[in-house]
């Protein structure tokens, strides 16, 4: 069954009438409206009521009337447009009116639970509070105040002063809040949660704002301040901050702290873990033996997984078993690539039976873990073997939803961000199997990069069909064939750099499906015989894809051959993995695993694992496995020069 959306091109009987074209009535409205004009809307015709998006202008009239309309017409509203932006907004409004008026019932009766808005939870928590539902109230209230992201708000200070009577907020609590605060350089949230300290912490919060803007200028004073756990905190936080940057000074102040500031074992286990680990991301040979001479049970989470990716690069099997036995995962996905590495361990310690239940336990995932485990095992590829589901019914009843016909005339209508803006709202009312049709539906109006993200929403990760849309594969492997690539290895790095948004530029400029910031494209261009103008030359899929392309060409050229740091060049420079090289040759999960930026190395996992599914989609049945293509890795002295790949 084939499933179209109408709203581009199918206007209902009563606007086809219209003199004017509905969408044009629409914007000549909308715009008044963002200009605090209401003309646009108390003039448009009857007929407009049956558009999509005539909601939008009600809600503009009643936002900017919010003050003299009463609370039955905005809850009227609310009820017509359920699960929207535009309720949402407005039920925020009203919940301040109420609290204002102290109408606690009316409140906890018509505003929604779970809207997704500090202020109004902190007003739900006074209101059942008011109604006599005490632990509700302080439930509720914890939970809103640990939410708070700036300063303390009106709404919340009540709150505030009512768990603290109730004391219901323990020193830790102020102090996890005060930490998340400083993390977030939000100084005045952290000033405001300190008032509530003893006067010490209070001192280690000052000390802790000055340590945050200049760890080097401040932390020499403030190692000379009167002992206090809160100020060792502090020290700590800045002795982190200063190895990233200047690491022999750090340790210099460490030790100079410890003489001089009673660190119990657990503080000083924090520290050496924090320090160990950035001498783990210099590949400073002393970060090994000074992670592991921490006690397994007080090494922090990043101390054991630097630990982990030590050990894991330099084949120090027991070492590595012990750092991967203390991490802690809130889900079995997160969990899996050290379980890989467990295995693998084991697998080198002669315990082949237990590394064989490991890999097992992880094969059946997409990912470059799941793929490796079930390269080690010799089993087929069997999440690529999923059938995709006929999800033609549900589809078709989406269809039918308001907030998802209002969600393509925003789309149709250009405006792109309200659009997804409409649709991920619409999401959040939905379960698991409607998420997965928004995405099969996004699939089926040609738009793969809203249907990635949606079924990202369902984090259901091996809904494989749906993740992996073929596009663009023309374009993929008509370049592949031009520059002598693998087409699934362009696929691969579209996929991760731009979900197929052809249109997407990124924080740093990248444009396009491949990402390319404009000097690296003109750089490509003129090799190729291109002139590249400007943004759109960039953004055009055929030459974007050409561009890339040819780029990857040269970065597997550079690297002779060699798939993963040639894909780690492409993310983080062609200078980088030169960097990274190892003294003696290791396999290319090690190297890969113990790649010094987060993002890089989750990227070149993220890329071979693509690539992978992309070859099986391309060449069903004779796909290359994982392994194929992850070559050793030798020192930077022993790559051979090279201009092109074999």
């Amino acid at each position: 069954m084939t499933v179209t959306y109408c709203a581009l091109s199918c206007i209902p009987p009563a606007l086809a009438e219209l003199p004017v074209n509905p969408r044009e009535l629409f914007l000549q409205a909308y715009n008044k409206l963002q200009a605090d004009d209401t003309s646009g809307f108390t003039t448009s015709p009857t007929e407009m009521q049956q558009y999509p998006l005539y909601p939008w202008l009600e809600y503009g009239y009643l936002k900017q009337n919010f003050e003299t309309t009463p609370d039955a017409q905005v809850l009227a509203f609310t009820e017509r447009n359920p699960n929207s932006l535009m309720s949402d907004a407005l039920y925020t409004q009203l919940s301040k009116r109420l609290a204002g008026k102290q109408d606690w019932q009316k409140l906890l009766s018509t505003i929604p639970p779970d809207l997704d808005d500090t202020d109004t939870q902190c007003y739900r928590a006074q209101a059942l509070m008011a109604v006599g539902h005490k632990q509700a109230a302080l439930d509720a209230g914890k939970q809103a105040w640990m939410s708070i992201t700036n300063g303390i708000s009106n709404a919340c200070t009540p709150i505030t002063d009512l768990l603290r009577r109730y004391v219901k907020l323990s020193t830790n609590d102020y102090w996890e809040r005060i930490r998340a605060a400083l993390d977030k350089n939000q100084t005045t949230l952290a000033s405001q949660l300190a008032a509530d300290l003893p006067v010490e912490a209070r001192n280690a919060i000052d000390t802790w704002i000055q340590i945050r803007k200049s760890p080097a200028e401040a932390l020499p004073n403030a190692i000379q301040q009167p002992d206090t756990p809160y100020l060792r905190d502090a020290i700590g936080y800045g002795l982190e901050r200063l190895a990233k940057k200047e690491p022999q000074l750090a340790e210099t102040l460490w030790a100079t702290a410890r003489q001089k500031l009673k660190y119990t074992p657990e503080e000083n286990a924090k520290v050496e873990s924090a320090l160990g680990m950035y001498q783990a991301l210099r590949r400073d040979p002393a970060a090994l033996p000074r992670l592991a001479a921490i006690p397994s049970d007080q090494r922090s989470q990043e101390g054991n997984l630097w630990m982990a990716r030590t050990a894991a690069r330099t084949g120090d099997w027991e070492k590595l078993l012990d750092a991967t036995r203390q991490l802690k995962f809130d889900n079995a996905r997160d969990a899996a690539g050290w379980q890989y590495w467990q295995a693998r361990a084991l697998e080198q310690m002669g315990k082949k039976r237990e590394a064989t239940s490991l890999y097992t336990k992880i094969a059946p995932q997409a990912t470059f873990y799941g793929f490796l485990a079930a390269d080690h095992l010799g089993q087929d590829y069997e999440s690529l073997k999923i059938k995709p589901i006929d999800r033609s019914q549900r589809v078709a009843g989406l269809q039918k939803m308001a907030a998802i016909q209002r969600a393509f005339e925003w789309f149709a209508l250009d405006k792109r961000e309200q659009g997804r803006k409409e649709w991920f709202r619409a999401l959040k009312a939905m379960d698991t199997d409607g998420i997965l049709a928004m995405a099969d539906l996004a699939t089926r109006s040609g738009d793969p990069s809203l249907a990635i993200w949606t079924v990202a929403k369902a984090k259901e990760w091996d809904e494989i069909n749906l993740r992996f849309p073929l596009v663009h594969t023309e374009l993929a492997i008509e370049q592949g064939h031009n520059q002598g690539i693998q087409p699934a290895w362009i696929m691969g790095v579209m996929r991760r750099e731009s979900a197929f948004d052809a249109n997407v530029e990124s924080g740093a400029k990248a444009l396009g499906l491949m990402q390319l910031i404009p000097p690296t494209a003109r750089a490509v261009g003129n090799k190729l015989g291109l002139n590249i103008k400007g943004r759109d030359d960039i953004l055009h899929p055929p030459t974007n894809v050409q561009l890339g392309s040819a780029y990857l060409r040269d970065m597997l050229g550079k690297f002779s051959g060699n798939y993963a740091q040639a894909t780690a060049a492409y993310n983080a420079g062609p200078g980088r993995p030169p960097q990274w090289a190892p003294e003696t040759t290791i396999n290319a999960d090690q190297w890969v695993e113990s790649i010094p930026f987060t993002e890089t190395r989750d990227y070149v996992q993220a890329v071979m694992a693509y690539t992978t599914i992309y070859d099986d989609k391309l060449n069903p049945g004779k796909g290359r496995r994982l392994s194929e293509r992850l070559q050793p890795i030798v020192p930077a002295e022993a790559v051979p020069k090279a201009t092109a790949p074999p």
